[in-house]
């Protein structure tokens, strides 16, 4: 079995891409039909869903789906603000993010906070 290499974008080279959500990630989008997601134009809570609490596997298919890359900017954009504090920093560092955007003023109460 030949293994797939990572593309430009970070998406593996040969994968099929999917065109819908994993049947098992429904309960991640209880407010929806899953089956209604559609996965360009809802990227964002579907990345933010699945890197919060999503399983291994599916976290593989978002991987698969839209590449390291457009992942890593995404967290890099909106994971400050919409990751716990904990997923934040986890895939900070599985990806490499150093500096991020955060308001100045969000960054103080992230300070003052516990973990």
């Amino acid at each position: 079995m030949a293994s797939k290499t990572l593309g430009a974008t970070g998406a593996r080279e040969g994968a099929v891409k999917p065109t819908r959500l994993p049947s098992d990630s429904a309960w991640l989008f209880p407010e929806v039909d899953v089956d209604s997601l559609e996965l360009e134009r809802h990227s964002g809570v579907i990345i933010e869903r699945l890197l919060e609490r999503g399983t291994w596997e599916q976290v593989r298919w978002l991987f698969d789906t839209y590449g390291e890359d457009r992942v890593a900017g995404w967290v890099h954009r909106h994971g400050f603000r919409l990751l716990s504090k904990r997923s934040f920093a986890l895939w900070r560092l599985v990806l490499g993010i150093k500096e991020y955007v955060a308001p100045e003023w969000a960054r103080e109460v992230r300070r003052m906070e516990a973990w």
